[in-house]
């Protein structure tokens, strides 16, 4: 998935299970700042240590980091049920860590973030769960059931959907993965929107006990993804993705929580930043030239509490697929 629906539909579904509009926010906003949580900083605490957060992305998801794949498994390729009927190829192989669709690992790696009442875990476990949707069939490690064939898939590396690049997170693109059985090579990233909204609004249901409105849910999230893409035209989908990002600000203006997303608004809040070079976000941190400082009452801030929320969820999840990861020999992790 990509920002359409870790932050706009995840706010919307949140919205429509029961979430005040500031806890929705910070729901939504956890979920999208997975993706954009890939830079590690050193920034100095008020008593002089130094505090550095955990990332839970790399860069550029087309050019994945070989040694933290830990990112890659825990938070966007949890590994599911490898004997899944979708997950038949056409070479006969199986993976233990291939993603399917909110597994039940991925469902018990859910509720055990809903435990602590945790919005920043929450939402962070939105994440995983809608990612095990749209990268279903992937595997989060180095390997060769994620090759497809293609001079352009020859230069990426193997690991998670590289070689697919953006083609599983475009919402209503109709694309063809050739691993697959011709029964299920063909792929309507529409169907697996909703399935990822059903699954994500389900569960919000269940903490809010709020009564089940599925079948509006689902009308409006459908007229939200609109016509199908063809990997033909894919090159039409910023102009779409634009419009479907106006269409659900619309939506959620309704609920008064129509904020635009700004990557940078919760780091901002909680950090001063002396750039020595340039005072432009344009330009990359240097973790050398510039320098961070923590403001007064950073531990209240979302950002803060964000980076302890991902702590505490890559010890749950460790935790829960350890029998797993344990009885393989991942070299890098």
């Amino acid at each position: 998935m990509n920002i359409e629906f870790h932050y706009y539909i995840t706010k919307y579904l949140a919205l429509m299970s029961g979430f005040e509009s500031d806890e929705a926010n910070i729901i939504a906003y956890a979920s999208q700042y997975v993706d954009d949580n890939s830079t590690r900083y050193s920034i100095e605490k008020p008593d002089g240590t130094i505090y550095e957060n955990y990332i839970s992305q790399t860069y550029d998801i087309t050019k994945p980091v070989a040694k933290l794949m830990r990112i890659y498994l825990l938070f966007h390729f949890l590994p599911g049920d490898p004997t899944s009927y979708k997950a038949r190829r056409r070479d006969g192989k199986m993976h233990v860590l291939m993603t399917t669709p909110a597994s039940h690992h991925a469902q018990g790696i859910f509720f055990e973030a809903t435990k602590s009442e945790n919005l920043y875990l929450l939402g962070i476990a939105s994440h995983m769960l809608s990612d095990s949707v749209s990268h279903q069939n992937f595997v989060g490690t180095f390997d060769e059931v994620n090759a497809i064939k293609g001079l352009w898939q020859k230069l990426t590396p193997n690991i998670g959907h590289a070689d697919a690049g953006y083609k599983p997170d475009i919402p209503n693109l109709l694309w063809e993965d050739p691993r697959l059985i011709s029964e299920f090579a063909h792929i309507d990233n529409r169907e697996r929107v909703i399935l990822a909204a059903q699954k994500l609004y389900s569960d919000y249901v269940m903490i809010t006990s709020n009564p089940n409105k599925w079948s509006a849910v689902k009308e409006t999230v459908i007229d939200i993804i609109g016509d199908p893409l063809e990997e033909k035209d894919i090159s039409r989908y910023k102009d779409q993705k634009e419009a479907r990002i106006g269409k659900i600000r619309g939506i959620l203006k309704e609920f008064d929580a129509d904020e635009e997303y700004d990557p940078h608004s919760w780091f901002h809040q909680a950090v001063d930043v002396d750039v020595k070079l340039f005072n432009d976000e344009k330009f990359k941190y240097d973790p050398i030239k510039d320098k961070m400082k923590f403001k007064e009452k950073y531990e209240f801030s979302d950002w803060f509490r964000f980076q302890q929320a991902v702590r505490d969820y890559q010890r749950t999840a460790s935790l829960k697929l350890e029998p797993i990861l344990t009885q393989l020999e991942i070299k890098e992790w």
